[in-house]
């Protein structure tokens, strides 16, 4: 009979073991995410751990968001692209979702949200709005080097011959990492995510989460943050000063990781979720080829429609306008306050 737990820290070593072992665990499902989740973002994480017999056979990781206008989403999980249910098998898909729709009736919940590259066999209303690309990688990294067209390879090398160098580190590197995240997050008209954000995904894996800063001279004009989980390397934030676009300092930065990844044995380089079509679709795209659809599913509890957070809806479109135009500080100010509500 399979038992549905909520589960506390003393749980952490099990629920990890089963992450590790199992072959369609996501790095999200990491127990770490949990604290993150708290301390980085003021979420309550809510863990439930599927039994049978004693065995886990199942897991689900979520967080409860409270908007300021007191709206409430159960997400799994906000800011990462991957999470959702991890099971060994359909029921225990089923018990799992069946209790996280329980909870969302509990905490008066609008909808759940599960963000896959999966989709789960249940009716369940799916965005398919979000893609991610995938390159595979060798441990020879000139065999990724020759799969990449003319075009790609001119503009890495023009970034090594503008003397591009790169740091990789720890959270010795965040400051300066930090400062050019958010004046780009600025430029783009979008709420910067928070330093303390980032500080506990450095702090919560510190052999797994790595800064990389691009260096012109001994000036940081670009840099990302890199995840590793199993045999696949992700960078899922990354930013660079314009004025320093034409050193390409975004190609020396991936490329970069990429190498790295051949040498150290990692099977595969995740770029991070982009829309369908736009811009940093386009420049991955060309490095990796075809994306990859990601499944966003919910169970729609309190509501009737899907949520629709879309840029191109006029009403984003005056709000990123005015983003861009606020002062550095106060864009700075606000933005971790407002984007929590936008996981």
């Amino acid at each position: 009979m399979i038992e549905i737990i909520s589960d506390s820290e003393k749980y952490r070593a099990a629920w990890d073991k089963y992450v590790n072992e199992s072959s369609s665990a996501a790095i999200s499902h990491l127990w770490g995410w949990k604290n993150v989740m708290e301390k980085g973002l003021g979420h309550k994480p809510i863990y439930l751990t599927a039994k049978d017999g004693g065995r886990i056979v199942g897991i689900l990781p979520m967080a409860l968001v409270r908007t300021w206008w007191n709206t409430r989403y159960l997400i799994s999980l906000p800011w990462i692209d991957y999470g959702g249910i991890c099971a060994d098998s359909a029921d225990v898909i089923e018990s799992l979702n069946k209790r996280a729709v329980a909870i969302a009736r509990e905490h008066h919940v609008a909808f759940v949200e599960y963000r896959s590259i999966n989709s789960y066999e249940m009716d369940m209303p799916t965005r398919r709005d979000k893609v991610t690309f995938r390159l595979n990688l060798n441990p020879d990294f000139n065999v990724v080097w020759n799969g990449f067209d003319a075009k790609l390879r001119n503009q890495i090398r023009k970034a090594e011959k503008s003397g591009l160098t790169t740091e990789l580190g720890g959270i010795e590197l965040l400051p300066s990492f930090y400062k050019i995240f958010q004046w780009k997050m600025r430029d783009l008209g979008t709420p910067v995510w928070g330093y303390k954000f980032f500080e506990s995904i450095l702090t919560e894996f510190p052999d797994s989460a790595k800064i990389i800063l691009v260096k012109l001279d001994k000036l940081a004009i670009g840099g990302g943050l890199v995840l590793s989980f199993k045999k696949i390397l992700y960078v899922p934030s990354a930013a660079s000063y314009n004025e320093h676009l034409k050193y390409c300092p975004n190609h020396a930065l991936y490329w970069n990781v990429i190498k790295m990844g051949c040498e150290q044995g990692y099977e595969q380089f995740d770029f991070g979720r982009s829309t369908w079509n736009s811009p940093t679709f386009n420049f991955k795209k060309q490095w990796a080829g075809e994306p990859i659809q990601l499944n966003w599913q919910y169970m729609l509890v309190g509501r009737k429609e899907l949520p629709s957070i879309n840029p191109d809806n006029p009403k984003y479109k005056l709000f990123i306008k005015a983003w861009k135009k606020l002062p550095l500080f106060a864009a700075n100010y606000l933005g971790p306050k407002v984007i929590r509500n936008f996981p």
